[in-house]
């Protein structure tokens, strides 16, 4: 999972595109990069940690233009480093050609990779965003392919989730995976267009929601304006659900659907034929708030803000490893002194993944008194790998794949555990048949990712 943002026919683009990998920072917050343009040079900075850590004033100013591109990452595939930083620039002859930024995960990467080596094209890192963009260079510099029919080409032989913007100096291009597993949205206001992987990063540059880029179909803008290229190579419509329980900010539209109202649904089903007995419920924040909000709203319980989150740590369940992980959870948690003593409290959760935060959260309201705590969770047991840009690319990880629920709840210590049926997790999208559940049901629409990482 990462973010991706561009903007044109802005002076000063990249002031716009960092603004809107802010507003993205919760999809990926191990480094971030932007290139720009002026329309007769290609400008970057790349750097490891926080927008906000790598962007400074001066910095900014000296990536001219009024074309951007940006990203933020989250890695699922190849280690934390410069080298795997995006946008990527792919370079031809010595000459800076065209730069290139992704969210999603591909498949048969390997496969890819050794058909742009053998044409004599290195890889330098080890991730996907790479690959896509070195193969589409390929064709368009050394095959003499158009960029639209090199992207065309790709889009033919690539299996996997991918969300891409292209820049060269002077054209923004946007194309997305004929599956569309992953969030891109597209806004115009006047001749000023933005495109992002989600809507809030149109929101924060007061540019409206012109809608989704579609899925496997490549748009392109340039001084004419837009050109759209239609959908080649049909597959059927695979959003990521997860998307929607944990990933998206609230107040983002994803997939056509508002977010939180995606969310409340998810609370409302789960507190449906619920009867335990509680005195308030919480929620585990953020990704939570809204499910648990709809949970109360359901059984006309109080909604309490009982755990404080501390916004200056990052989201557990991203960071890159276990010991990460663990010292995250106390230091991004804390509840509210002396409230829990001597309450059942039904605790609102959006997934268990590695069970690593929940089974601490657990342990620390009931050290802080609390009598009960009944978990109940907004998603199915998680007991498949995802190979479409989430990290959990070995099972033996995910909790739920090794035990069953009844074993989860007594290893969390919970006094009760439910999780929402994948029936009633359809039921809160408008189209449900348009989505992936393969986390939930093992059922991969663009096949199983068999390498651990590029190189050995």
């Amino acid at each position: 999972m990462c973010g991706i943002a561009a903007l044109f026919n802005k002076d000063n683009s990249s002031f716009g595109v960092v603004e809107s990998l802010f507003a993205e920072q919760h999809r990926g917050q191990d480094s971030a990069g932007i290139v720009s343009s002026d329309g007769e040079k290609i400008y970057s900075h790349f750097g490891l940690g926080l927008v906000k850590d790598t962007f400074k004033e001066d910095i900014l100013q000296n990536l001219k233009g009024n074309l951007a591109i940006g990203h933020v990452r989250y890695p699922t595939q190849g280690k934390v480093s410069l080298c795997n930083c995006q946008p990527h620039i792919f370079r031809f002859n010595g000459e800076e050609i065209f730069a290139l930024a992704s969210n999603g995960d591909i498949t048969n990467l390997p496969e890819l990779a050794e058909e742009i080596t053998k044409e004599g094209l290195s890889i330098e890192g080890e991730n996907d965003a790479e690959v896509i963009a070195k193969f589409i260079g390929l064709y368009f510099s050394k095959k003499n392919f158009s960029l639209v029919d090199a992207i065309y080409l790709w889009m033919e032989k690539a299996k996997g989730a991918y969300s891409a913007v292209l820049m060269t100096k002077n054209e923004l291009y946007a194309f997305r995976d004929p599956w569309a597993f992953r969030p891109m949205c597209y806004g115009v206001k006047e001749n000023l267009i933005s495109v992002a992987s989600e809507s809030v990063a149109l929101d924060i540059l007061r540019i409206p929601y012109s809608g989704e880029i579609p899925a496997g179909t490549i748009y392109r803008w340039n001084n004419d304006g837009l050109k759209v290229f239609e959908k080649r190579t049909e597959k059927p419509l695979r959003h990521c659900i997860f998307e929607h329980i944990y990933f998206s900010r609230p107040d983002s539209i994803v997939f056509g659907e508002k977010v939180f109202e995606v969310r409340r649904k998810i609370g409302m089903l789960l507190a449906e034929n619920d009867k335990t007995e509680a005195d308030c419920v919480i929620a585990v924040p953020d990704s939570s708030n809204y499910i648990g909000l709809g949970y109360a709203e359901k059984r006309g319980l109080p909604f309490v803000l009982g755990l404080v989150r501390n916004h200056y740590v990052g989201r557990t369940f991203i960071a890159p490893d276990q010991l990460t992980r663990d010292e995250g959870v106390r230091f991004k948690f804390n509840p509210l002194p002396s409230f829990f003593v001597g309450k059942k409290i039904i605790l609102v959760d959006d997934s268990i993944v590695r069970g690593t935060t929940i089974k601490k959260l657990i342990r620390m309201l009931k050290e802080n008194g609390a009598k009960e705590v009944h978990l109940r969770i907004g998603s199915p047991p998680i007991r498949y790998s995802c190979f479409y840009g989430v990290d959990t690319p070995n099972k033996e990880k995910l909790i739920a794949s090794k035990m069953e629920i009844e074993e989860i709840r007594k290893f969390i210590s919970a006094d009760t555990l439910n999780y929402l049926p994948i029936e009633d997790l359809r039921k809160c999208v408008s189209l449900p048949n348009d989505y992936c559940y393969a986390c939930f049901n093992g059922d991969y629409p663009a096949g199983e990712k068999k390498h651990p990482s590029l190189v050995s």
